[in-house]
């Protein structure tokens, strides 16, 4: 299986929304992540797609599946918001997908960070820039980076040294 681990795209600034929970991408956030979801399409097309309730990660996730022919729904999974639940509860919608599943979980920092260092077995993840995605390789001898799609360049590193940077 492979993990798509995606940091919403840019947001308004937290005194332009009512709360932090209804901050919005803004036009340079959409626009950059149509370009990141092109990309990964072309690499990993997501066949599930899991988002933080919050409005900019539902919002980063609907442009992921508006392109490269996503057909399901997309799923609200409250543990991938960073103010709830633990790095177990937000990983465990992956328990049950088959091996070929190609499986997106949207978030934020520094919870990404967090899952990418869990599901790699790298512990320490370098830093995501909003948009960024990393794929991670799940097989039965756990987890394996892949990449990490830069989304100023669309760049994607294969060396976790470059990536992030």
């Amino acid at each position: 299986m492979k993990v798509l681990l995606v940091r919403h795209s840019t947001a308004v600034d937290p005194y332009e929304a009512p709360t932090d929970d209804t901050r919005w991408l803004t036009a340079a956030g959409r626009a950059r992540m149509r370009r990141v979801a092109e990309r990964v399409a072309g690499e990993a097309a997501p066949t599930r797609i899991f988002t933080s309730p919050l409005v900019r990660a539902v919002q980063t996730a609907e442009i992921l599946a508006g392109v490269g022919g996503f057909e399901g729904p997309l799923e609200v999974h409250p543990p991938l918001a960073v103010e709830y639940g633990t790095t177990a509860q937000a990983l465990a919608v992956l328990e049950k997908m088959p091996a070929d599943a190609v499986v997106a979980l949207v978030t934020h920092a520094p919870k990404v960070r967090v899952l990418a260092g869990h599901l790699s077995g790298q512990g320490h993840m370098p830093g995501f820039r909003t948009g960024s995605v990393c794929c991670v390789e799940l097989g039965e001898a756990g987890g394996r980076f892949e990449w990490m799609l830069d989304p100023e360049t669309l760049q994607l590193h294969r060396d976790l040294a470059t990536a992030g940077r």
